[in-house]
């Protein structure tokens, strides 16, 4: 499906945009500065015909009949993309002329601009021209305003675009009438109603904003955006071997550590190749309910150690050498309304040092560090957790 961008009269706010032309022709300056302000291409329409005028005279020094430039026009960033051979681009817009014999021809010029580097290549043809396309002869003395529309030739090769490119559309006006005093003006315009010059006829075309069209579709970079509903604040609820160690103090850490070697040669200056050769995973929660199940979670002890006679409980701590590995749910809301995310960890150990104190002061906490375990029963990229965000509002057990 085609993809339209419209030519705004508004500055473009693009660091290091472009001030001159990348075309071959020469221009004369009769437009004046304003021909150098790079103006903007964006997705939606202007408002009213709001353009200043293009102001030259029919013969140039040294009696050299040749294009001036008009205007300059950036787009908003491009994604990385491929423009595939075989698509076009193409340029539309509308213009009025006056003074005596006036006959006009319009040039357009588009080509792929990088920052920090400009012109890359030219969104026509080859890739490799430096000049625009031009309509043919216009008649003179026109009463309204002339629609033109320029079909670009189509790639002849694929273009490579890199993420954060621009096109930029270079606009260039000619008059063929040879009097080198009598000053000739033209109009640009944006938007409004217009004609189309058909064979001497005028055909009328309402509502038209001058614009910039690609024949495939142009995908525009990720612009950014917010939703406060995606900002998670609020309490976590963690279940060890399906029970519920209740409330938590300062919530759950959840921490990714990838390690990486860097492999380097004599022969080249940069990183050449970059391999991960391990990865690490912990949470870290401090349990606020000092229960004797806590402390036994937080010290790592088996569930054998735990026993309960009567009103008595005993916890046994000690002399174990097996590891005792954990199924960890840790629950929370998710990013939107009313849903929860839900992070299982297959396997974890309790490990780190795990102090707690009984002071006047401040309530009885157990901190506990659990290292996530590979879970070979699981597939490759799937052995540590599962993060699932779902409909339902968030609850404690």
């Amino acid at each position: 499906m085609p993809s339209r961008l419209y030519l705004r009269n508004i500055p473009a706010s693009q660091p290091g945009a472009p001030i001159g032309t990348a075309t071959t022709d020469e221009d004369y300056g009769h437009v004046g500065a304003s021909r150098l302000v790079c103006l903007t291409i964006s997705k939606t329409k202007g408002n009213a015909d709001v353009d200043v005028n293009y102001a030259g005279y029919g013969a140039h020094p040294g009696g050299v009949e040749t294009f001036d430039l008009m205007r300059l026009y950036i787009s908003p960033a491009l994604a990385a993309q491929t423009l595939t051979a075989g698509q076009h681009f193409t340029v539309a817009g509308a213009f009025t002329a006056a003074g005596p014999d006036v006959n006009w021809s319009l040039r357009t010029f588009v080509y792929l601009w990088r920052p920090g580097i400009g012109y890359v290549t030219t969104l026509f043809s080859d890739g490799t021209s430096r000049n625009g396309v031009t309509d043919g002869d216009e008649g003179s003395n026109w009463p309204s305003a002339v629609w033109r529309s320029q079909n670009h030739a189509a790639l002849s090769g694929d273009v490579e675009v890199r993420l954060r490119d621009r096109i930029v559309v270079e606009v260039w006006g000619r008059n063929y009438w040879d009097d080198p005093i009598t000053q000739h003006v033209l109009h640009w315009h944006y938007n409004g109603n217009h004609d189309e010059y058909d064979d001497g006829d005028y055909l009328a075309t309402p509502d038209a904003a001058s614009y910039l069209e690609y024949s495939g579709d142009l995908i525009l970079a990720q612009e950014a955006t917010m939703n406060s509903a995606n900002i998670l604040v609020g309490a976590r609820d963690l279940q060890v071997d399906g029970a519920d160690v209740g409330a938590l103090d300062g919530g759950a850490t959840v921490t990714y550590e990838p390690t990486h070697i860097e492999h380097a040669v004599d022969q080249r200056m940069g990183v050449q190749r970059v391999d991960k050769i391990a990865e690490r995973m912990t949470i870290t929660a401090h349990l606020k309910e000092a229960t004797l199940e806590n402390l036994r979670i937080a010290w790592g002890q088996p569930a054998s150690a735990l026993s309960t006679s009567g009103t008595k409980t005993t916890l046994n701590v000690g002399g174990e050498e097996a590891v005792t590995e954990h199924l960890l749910v840790l629950t929370g809301k998710a990013p939107g309304t009313n849903r929860t995310r839900a992070i299982t960890c297959h396997k974890a150990v309790a490990i780190e040092t795990s102090a707690h104190s009984y002071t006047k002061e401040g309530a009885t906490v157990y901190p506990v560090t659990f290292v996530l375990v590979e879970d070979p029963t699981q597939d490759e990229g799937f052995k540590y957790m599962t993060i699932e965000d779902d409909e339902g509002q968030f609850r404690f057990s």
